[in-house]
């Protein structure tokens, strides 16, 4: 079977580090700190902080609640495709990783 192609061009192979890159991203993009995005996500701050920082896999469950409280997609968070992000937020995104990588 083929190897798939990044969509990401961060991405590093280590699926929870790069949804964590990712989350950290939105949530920057967004201008809240980690306890104010986990808790509007009904998350609590040590259960995100560990996902953003790709100590531990981000759960579905996790996933959709943070979809749902940002317009987040699950193919932002777990393969790095942009595409269905809210121009706003796509464009926050953007220039935070320009000002980082």
């Amino acid at each position: 079977m083929p190897t798939p192609v990044a969509i990401d061009p961060d991405d590093t192979g280590d699926l929870a580090v790069d949804v964590g890159r990712r989350l950290s991203l939105a949530r920057r993009a967004l201008g809240l700190q980690q306890q104010e995005f986990a808790a509007r996500a009904g998350l609590s701050q040590p259960q995100y902080s560990q996902f953003e920082t790709g100590k531990r896999r981000l759960t579905i469950e996790a996933a959709i609640k943070l979809c749902h409280a940002y317009s987040l997609t699950l193919d932002y968070l777990y393969l790095g495709d942009p595409s269905g992000l809210p121009h706003r937020l796509l464009v926050a995104i953007k220039k935070i990783r320009s000002e980082t990588y």
